[in-house]
């Protein structure tokens, strides 16, 4: 259990510093088609940290859980709890994408993903 929750810690650490440099619109470390098409990159950072700041958080209590439930199941318990946190940051990040999509000029549709011609 305490090789699970240490890894968790770490993994919890890294991706909590990622999300904070995002909040404070340090957007060095992002790339995709919707980054490259936005004009407000700094505001863009900043919507996609939330929801990362989440998933660290998140990360962080599962290796909390583990620890401490003392149970045979814990790493069950944690593992959903997990799955749980990553669903909810997941379509966080979906919304995200929806708001700084990229517009179709035609016909105003917002795309997650380009469409190239």
């Amino acid at each position: 259990m305490i090789g699970f929750s240490i890894m968790m810690w770490f993994c919890s650490a890294i991706v909590i510093i990622l999300s904070i440099s995002l909040l404070k619109g340090n957007y060095s470390s992002m790339h995709g088609s919707v980054f490259e098409r936005t004009e407000d990159k700094e505001g863009y950072a900043k919507a996609v940290g939330k929801p990362a700041l989440l998933v660290g958080i998140g990360i962080g209590i599962t290796g909390v859980l583990a620890i401490a439930i003392q149970e045979s199941y814990s790493i069950i318990i944690s593992l959903i709890f997990m799955v749980l946190v990553i669903f909810i940051a997941g379509l966080w990040f979906v919304k995200v994408q929806k708001r700084w999509g990229v517009r179709d000029e035609n016909t105003k549709e917002v795309y997650m993903f380009s469409r190239r011609k």
